[in-house]
């Protein structure tokens, strides 16, 4: 009763999954396993690039590696690439990391041409903006602001007036609670 359910109201299970094929006759479970294996390689290349930048907070610190500022990056980051492999590592079951280094550049023209892409792009840029401008040259109150309400735009969450209010209560809650009730200083 319950199987034939999910099936009218369109839901499926996970044997299901196995019969739905895209237009080059890929299964969902090796796409799963393909974006597995994507996501791997991203987050071992982040974790590369942070236990570098952590590790030059450690020369600069110029004092013991653990009570170094670099020494808990480097822990997150040793942690998480460790998950990552292993995430790599069963992603290549039962395929081969030749199949997936191909797809993976087959699709990076269809990736950059699409719709999220440059959407991503956008957010980061905004992202980008806030931290190495705004935050240089306003307090943290307006700049997180502008932030808030910028986002908040971009990504069509709510009509701008409905924006400004959201963005000013929730900036307002973060320096009210930590600036002025736990004395945490605000960058």
């Amino acid at each position: 009763m319950a199987e034939d359910e999910t099936k009218e109201n369109g839901n499926q299970t996970e044997e299901d999954n196995d019969d739905i094929y895209d237009a080059t006759g890929v299964t969902s479970k090796d796409n799963i396993k393909h974006l597995d294996f994507i996501t791997s390689i991203v987050l071992m290349l982040v974790c590369i690039v942070y236990s570098v930048m952590a590790y030059g907070y450690y020369v600069k610190s110029k004092s013991p590696f653990y009570a170094s500022p670099g020494f808990m990056p480097i822990i997150i980051a040793v942690s998480l690439f460790l998950l990552s492999l292993s995430l790599m590592l069963q992603s290549l079951k039962n395929s081969s990391l030749k199949e997936n280094i191909r797809r993976f550049l087959e699709a990076i023209p269809r990736g950059v041409k699409s719709i999220r892409f440059r959407q991503s792009i956008i957010g980061l840029a905004i992202f980008w903006v806030y931290i190495f401008v705004l935050m240089r040259f306003l307090p943290f109150w307006l700049s997180s602001l502008i932030l808030v309400f910028s986002s908040f735009l971009f990504l069509k969450a709510a009509k701008p007036v409905k924006s400004a209010i959201i963005a000013i209560l929730s900036v307002g809650g973060i320096v009210l609670l930590f600036q002025f009730i736990f004395r945490v200083p605000m960058p």
